[in-house]
């Protein structure tokens, strides 16, 4: 006879531990899973459960309710700050608010760790599910004249410098804080980007340095092209001898143009999950 339980074991802790974007929903009472990117988990029908939830140590968590109201749902659970037995409780009314952030993203707790306890004192009155993400870190400052926020979602962070630098300058500005020069990837995140800080100069990581003509994204090492791109007319200026580096800058809405890199002006450092 074929013995099934280890077979079983072994699925049940792949089903746990198994988070690599999407859901991990289980109908257990509690266990241990790793987030690799995003978990969600379903409230038990019974109480005394709990969740130890880890992800890498470098990156925070960052909890939200797909259904239900996260503030609500306090009155069943307790988000532990921390997997320790006396760890400190999360509440959603003293989460702090980054000045830029985005208005409508979710009611959410971030942990100041990568690791959480969810506690379910006792079995919700109606059907919740946990969104449970790894995300940055996002300090409230870079310094004075700084300003940050999660302006695209709620697990990467954005910091506008103010103090006037050059590329190289900036580049080694935004390093020094666990940050990267900007990238732009999408029309919707350069809009998101105008929309919180208007459309001044402000260096981005995009260079042609190495090679004139190949424009390269130095945070990421990607490719410009094929991808989008929303130069200013008659830009690139080819023509223009040392202007390596891309700066979003105020003409015709808000556009690119490339310019020479010891130019000193302001900067969007970046932080992705």
């Amino acid at each position: 006879m074929v013995n099934i339980i280890p077979i079983f074991v072994i699925l049940l802790s792949t089903l746990l531990i198994s988070s690599h974007g999407n859901a991990v929903e289980s109908p257990l009472c509690g266990g241990r899973v790793f987030v690799e990117n995003t978990i969600v988990i379903e409230a038990p029908v019974h109480e005394d459960c709990h969740w130890d939830i880890q992800t890498q140590e470098d990156r925070i968590l960052v909890i939200t309710a797909l259904s239900g109201n996260l503030k609500e749902a306090q009155e069943f659970l307790a988000i532990h700050d921390g997997s320790g037995k006396d760890s400190p409780i999360l509440i959603v009314e003293n989460q702090k608010t980054h000045e830029r952030s985005r208005k409508d993203l979710p009611e959410a707790v971030y942990t100041t760790q990568s690791t959480a306890n969810i506690r379910f004192k006792k079995a919700p009155t109606s059907n919740l599910q946990l969104k449970i993400q790894k995300a940055v870190d996002c300090p409230f400052n870079l310094g004075m004249e700084s300003q940050c926020g999660r302006i695209i979602d709620d697990v990467s962070c954005y910091c506008a410098t103010f103090s006037k630098r050059n590329h190289a300058s900036q580049t080694t500005y935004c390093t020094d804080h666990n940050m990267k020069l900007l990238t732009v990837e999408s029309y919707e995140k350069e809009q998101a980007i105008y929309a919180a800080w208007g459309k001044p100069g402000f260096w981005t990581s995009l260079t042609d340095a190495q090679q004139e003509g190949q424009w390269i994204w130095e945070s990421t090492g990607t490719s410009l092209y094929p991808g989008y791109e929303n130069w200013c007319p008659g830009e690139p200026s080819s023509g223009e001898p040392n202007e390596d580096c891309m700066l979003l800058q105020d003409q015709w809405g808000g556009c690119w143009n490339d310019g020479g890199c010891g130019f000193t002006t302001d900067a969007i450092c970046q932080a992705i999950p």
